[in-house]
């Protein structure tokens, strides 16, 4: 007879907690009870109870503070957008929903790329494209992808509307990401982004631009996103 597998126990603490804190059992502000009482009710350790509290601070449910304890604080969830995985790993396929606003192009680079470009690069041209992401019906990510046009057969015809766009590299043209750079600051929105966004104009925006290189020489992709944390937070892992 297999093994029966069980919930860990800082899982089942972590979800009941945060359960009460979505139905306002908690509230802003209030203080969850210590580790000695969720110990004694729960029937566990202190690790346990730390471990469960951790992630409850990962999602922005609680904040702790010396001498009080944990305290309730503005539910928020996280966007993994640093990751090179992409938004579909950070948020989750279940509450991330796109729309194409320009569907994939070959087109020349723009005038002015804010990347160097070499010889290969800009004979070979880019396929471009644009997404808006939507996390739980809310417009909160804008990206522009511009991707070195070589050996990407039929990329165009791929629906990047469902599926990721490191999984279709990958699955269908053999394409890895290798390595990085990205660079992040707010600026103020502009008329474009916060009617992309539904935001109000000049709100700070979180700007991202982003160099992947691939395992494949000269093919890289730069992405340009822009992304309302009104309501999410940006998280990595490390």
């Amino acid at each position: 007879m297999g093994k029966t597998l069980q919930t860990p126990l800082y899982k089942t603490l972590y979800i009941n907690l945060k359960k009460q804190i979505d139905e306002g059992y908690y509230k802003i502000g209030d203080l969850l009870p210590s580790e000695n009482d969720l110990c004694r009710e729960y029937g566990t350790t202190r690790p346990t109870v730390r471990q469960a509290m951790n992630e409850l601070i990962k999602l922005g449910y609680i904040i702790r503070k010396h001498g009080k304890g944990s305290i309730v604080s503005e539910p928020k969830n996280g966007l993994g957008i640093l990751s090179i995985k992409g938004s579909t790993a950070g948020v989750g396929k279940k509450n991330l929903n796109t729309k194409i606003l320009e569907k994939a192009q070959k087109i020349n680079w723009p005038e002015n790329f804010p990347y160097e470009l070499n010889e290969t690069q800009k004979k070979a041209g880019c396929i471009y494209f644009s997404r808006l992401r939507f996390v739980n019906d809310a417009a909160t990510l804008y990206e522009e992808t511009y991707i070195t046009d070589l050996d990407l057969p039929r990329f165009v015809s791929h629906n990047l509307e469902k599926n990721s766009l490191f999984e279709t590299l990958n699955k269908y043209h053999k394409v890895e990401v290798k390595e990085g750079e990205q660079k992040i600051w707010a600026i103020a929105a502009d008329s474009k982004i916060a009617k992309t966004l539904s935001v109000k104009p000049k709100l700070p925006i979180l700007h991202m631009k982003r160099s992947l290189k691939t395992n494949r020489n000269n093919l890289i992709i730069y992405s340009f996103l822009y992304c309302n944390t009104e309501d999410y937070f940006i998280q990595d892992y490390f």
